[in-house]
């Protein structure tokens, strides 16, 4: 069979062959090729503790990009334009987060111990530190005024806890999608002097995902520790965040709470992340000339 010629500019682990359809016998011998153990394997490998989660610009993801670039050796596939040994260096600064822990203080002193993993997680580009400060939530915390939008109006977060959902008024608005960014979002709430911000997810996780802004700690609550939050005003997130999608308008508004978030973190600026490159010419002598990209996250599975 001709080929063009592939880039894989990600370690692949996806089978990229549609399974056959209920009674429909599919005849491919690259289908056929494809061992299933084999794949848990690679997967098993890299999701090992020996990666250390593979944060990108860690030690532990640069051996795991190593590895990768490994397994393109062993497949006799060629180094791509610029890779020195299929691994192409970027910048990515990255954050370690060593401790974290946050309480919330509620009208008459009632206290929420939230604990790590389940009721809450530090973004994994939080600042240091341990700052206790008064809640305010801002619907999507979007600041949009070139349309007509904006959670901020009428509230003052300054030295406070910003406390929002990710998402936008409406979905099919493209002007929203540069506000839906969690660094858009970050430097939205820092530049209003909020202390920081915490989302409302359903279930908290670890995301790297955004830029480490110095005095500015952030994370995410549980929809389950958000409904606490929320009881005494009679709704829950799941209310609140319908409430906000069906009228399309601002609903922000101060909470009777306080946080006390504190993390441990060390920031490392000069962090050098890779891709695993490699090529797979084409026979075609036309088709030879143009390229299929294909790619996958090597730093998750």
């Amino acid at each position: 069979m001709n080929r063009s010629k592939y880039i894989i500019t990600a370690f692949i682990i996806a089978v990229l062959v549609s399974a056959p359809a209920a009674g429909e016998k599919l005849s491919c011998k690259g289908y056929e090729s494809i061992d299933p153990l084999k794949v848990y394997r690679y997967c098993s490998e890299l999701a090992s503790p020996k990666y250390a989660g593979r944060l990108t610009g860690h030690e532990g993801y640069t051996a795991s990009a190593q590895w990768a670039a490994d397994r393109f050796a062993e497949w006799g596939l060629k180094p791509a334009a610029g890779a020195d040994g299929y691994l192409l260096p970027f910048d990515c600064p990255y954050t370690i987060v060593e401790s974290s822990a946050m309480t919330l203080i509620g009208a008459g002193g009632r206290t929420l111990e939230l604990t790590v993993l389940d009721d809450f997680m530090p973004m994994l580009y939080t600042d240091s530190g341990e700052v206790e400060a008064g809640v305010v939530f801002a619907g999507w915390g979007i600041h949009a005024p070139e349309l007509e939008y904006d959670d901020y109006a009428g509230i003052d977060v300054k030295g406070r806890f910003v406390l929002c959902f990710r998402g936008t008024p409406d979905r099919s608005e493209e002007g929203y999608k540069e506000h839906d960014h969690h660094r858009k979002r970050m430097e939205t709430a820092k530049a209003k002097g909020a202390a920081g911000l915490f989302y409302i997810y359903d279930e908290p996780m670890a995301n790297p995902n955004g830029d480490y802004l110095e005095s500015f700690m952030c994370g995410m609550i549980s929809d389950e520790t958000a409904d606490s939050i929320l009881a005494s005003l009679g709704t829950t997130s799941t209310k609140l965040k319908e409430r906000l999608r069906d009228e399309r308008q601002p609903n922000s508004f101060e909470l009777e709470w306080k946080a006390i978030f504190e993390a441990e973190v060390e920031h490392f600026p000069e962090g050098i992340g890779y891709n695993a490159a490699a090529v797979l010419e084409g026979s075609d002598p036309e088709l030879k000339n143009e390229c299929v990209i294909l790619g996958a996250h090597l730093y998750h599975c």
